[in-house]
C-alpha cells in the first residue's frame, strides 16, 4: 500500500506541474477564452486522467504483489478500460466540427501524458517483482 501512495504522490506532482505549465501556456497563447465553449474545462480532464490513473496504479500495484505473471495482462485490461471510459468521456466532442479540434488535442496531450505515467508505473512494478525472484 506504502509502493501504491508513493505512486499517487508523484502523479499529483506531475499532474499539479503539468497544470500549472499548460494553464500558463494557454494563457500566453491567449487560448483560455476557447475553455469557455470546450466541452470539457482543463481540470476536468485533469481530474478525469488523475482518477484513472490513480485506479491503475492501485490495481497494478496490488496485483504485482499477488500475480507478478498476469501483470503485463492486468495493465492492458485497465489500459482498455482507461481507453473506453475516455472515449465515452469525449465522445459527444469527438461528433462536433473542426472548430473544436482545439479541446480535442489538448484532450489527447493530457490523455498521453498520464498514459506515460501509467506505463511507468508498470515497468516499475514489474521490473521490482523481476528482481525479487531473482534473489
Amino acid at each position: 500500500m506504502g509502493k501504491a501512495l508513493a505512486f499517487i504522490g508523484q502523479l499529483a506532482i506531475l499532474a499539479l506541474v503539468s497544470f500549472g505549465l499548460h494553464f500558463l501556456l494557454q494563457s500566453i497563447t491567449k487560448h483560455l477564452p476557447l475553455w469557455d465553449t470546450a466541452y470539457m474545462q482543463l481540470w476536468q480532464i485533469y481530474a478525469l486522467q488523475f482518477l484513472l490513473s490513480a485506479l491503475l496504479i492501485f490495481a497494478v500495484v496490488g496485483i504485482g504483489k499477488s500475480m507478478p505473471q498476469n501483470l503485463g495482462f492486468i495493465f492492458l485490461g485497465f489500459l482498455t478500460l482507461k481507453l473506453v471510459i475516455n472515449y465515452f468521456a469525449i465522445s459527444s466532442a469527438l461528433k462536433t466540427s473542426a472548430a473544436d479540434d482545439f479541446f480535442k488535442y489538448n484532450f489527447l496531450a493530457v490523455f498521453f501524458l498520464f498514459m506515460f505515467f501509467d506505463v511507468y508505473v508498470t515497468y516499475r512494478v514489474l521490473n521490482q517483482s523481476h528482481s525479487s525472484e531473482n534473489k
